[in-house]
């Protein structure tokens, strides 16, 4: 059995260490604007339902989460919250679900669509399942299931996340001015 792993620098090129039939993993070293997690969060929708006793929110119709960069679009959102009304999780569902975030140091977002995303603010971690697209720059990534840890900045994707799916895999190369791939210096 094969395992996959793949390293995405800053420019959004990829270089491919080990490409599974299986699954995938991706080191992103372009992480997420830390300062994101630390802002506040805005939700925007066409209705809203509220449940203190079970400390969830559901929210209804074009639904608009942000937090700083980040950005999920969706159709309907559940929100789990802890006691101290701080979010615990988000599950969002749409056709598809959008989600767009900047990282650090590079022009290019993260972006990522799928039927159904949920994220879990403990881990600052994100799932897209079904349909799930995840793209940087020029490099894309598909499958039923991607995992996107913005704190060990570690992308999983296909049957190394519980996906049933192989992973497909888009790289570009990365160009010089003039338009020609760049060379790779000899080590």
């Amino acid at each position: 059995m094969m395992e996959g792993a793949m390293k995405l620098s800053a420019s959004g090129r990829i270089t491919v260490s080990v490409l599974a039939a299986i699954g995938l993993v991706v080191t992103v070293p372009a992480a997420a604007l830390e300062e994101d997690q630390h802002q506040p969060m805005y939700i925007e929708a066409d209705a809203a339902e509220l449940d203190e006793k079970q400390s969830t929110s559901l929210y209804l119709g074009n639904v608009d989460v942000t937090q700083g960069s980040m950005r999920i679009l969706a159709d309907e959102v559940l929100v789990h919250h802890k006691q101290d009304r701080r979010v615990q999780k988000i599950i969002a569902v749409g056709h598809p679900v959008r989600y767009r975030q900047r990282v650090e140091d590079d022009p290019d977002e993260v972006k990522g669509r799928a039927l159904r995303m949920e994220y879990e603010a403990d881990r600052d971690e994100l799932t897209l399942i079904d349909e799930a697209v995840l793209i940087q720059g020029e490099d894309r990534f598909a499958s039923d299931r991607i995992v996107y840890n913005r704190i060990t900045d570690r992308v999983t994707a296909g049957t190394s996340a519980q996906g049933r799916e192989r992973v497909k895999i888009r790289i570009e190369p990365e160009t010089e001015p003039d338009g020609e791939p760049q060379a790779e210096s000899a080590p």
